[in-house]
């Protein structure tokens, strides 16, 4: 996660009051990155597009969020493992990434939307490291 700390003040004439010593700015890529990350964790979803990877395609979960001040929407696109209930997990996926994003305390989740882009036949193989 990217964060960044803005001072508002010098040290010299620090206020007291906590709230108006700096302040937290979460960049935008890390807003996706937790998204992708709460749809990940979610049972049935796969970590891959499998067949399509290499042909060009791309990994999966993904998210694109739109965040407006205090307010945050998101798009989620997630392969899921067969037999599931594609309902039931896209509820799923809905309520990990609204909880995790509301969990920075931040952000206002409004909408989250979820795509299930691929059904995989069968679990998802790790690539293993050549040693």
């Amino acid at each position: 996660m990217v964060a960044v700390v803005t001072e508002t003040a010098t040290e010299a004439d620090t206020p007291n009051d906590p709230g108006q010593r700096g302040s937290l700015e979460i960049k935008h890529k890390a807003v996706e990155r937790l998204a992708v990350l709460a749809a990940r964790s979610t049972d049935s979803v796969t970590a891959r597009h499998p067949g399509l990877r290499v042909l060009g395609g791309r990994d999966l979960p993904k998210a694109e969020v739109t965040v407006n001040g205090s307010r945050v929407r998101a798009q989620v696109v997630v392969a899921v493992t067969w037999p599931s209930p594609l309902a039931q997990v896209a509820a799923n996926v809905r309520a990990a990434v609204a909880r995790d994003l509301s969990e920075l305390g931040l952000y206002t989740v409004d909408r989250v939307d979820v795509t299930v882009e691929c059904v995989s036949a069968e679990a998802p193989v790790e690539e293993g490291r050549v040693r």
